[in-house]
C-alpha cells in the first residue's frame, strides 16, 4: 500500500509541475493562463481521484479473496479438529 501510494504521489507531483511549468510559460494574459491552471488542477483531480478508487477496488478484492480463503481454511481446519475428535471416541 505504501509503494502505491508513493508512485500515485510521484506521479501527481510530475503531472502537476509539467502541467503547470507549460502552462507558466505559454504566452497567455494572466487570466486566460489562471483559467488553464485551474482547468488543469481540475482534470489533475479527477485523474488521482481515480487511480485512488481503481486501487482501492483492486485492494478490496484482494482482501476479499483473503477473507475467503481464511474462512474456507478456518472451516477445514474445523472439520479436521471435528473428524479427530468422533474418531477418537
Amino acid at each position: 500500500m505504501k509503494n502505491v501510494s508513493k508512485v500515485l504521489m510521484l506521479l501527481a507531483v510530475g503531472y502537476t509541475a509539467g502541467a503547470i511549468t507549460g502552462i507558466l510559460f505559454a504566452p497567455d494574459k494572466g487570466e486566460k493562463t489562471r483559467k488553464r491552471i485551474r482547468s488543469k488542477a481540475g482534470e489533475i483531480s479527477e485523474d488521482i481521484e481515480k487511480a485512488y478508487d481503481e486501487e482501492m477496488d483492486r485492494l478490496k478484492s484482494k482482501i476479499d479473496k483473503l477473507k475467503s480463503r481464511f474462512t474456507h481454511e478456518v472451516n477445514e481446519a474445523i472439520k479436521e479438529v471435528d473428524t479427530a475428535d468422533v474418531n477418537a471416541n
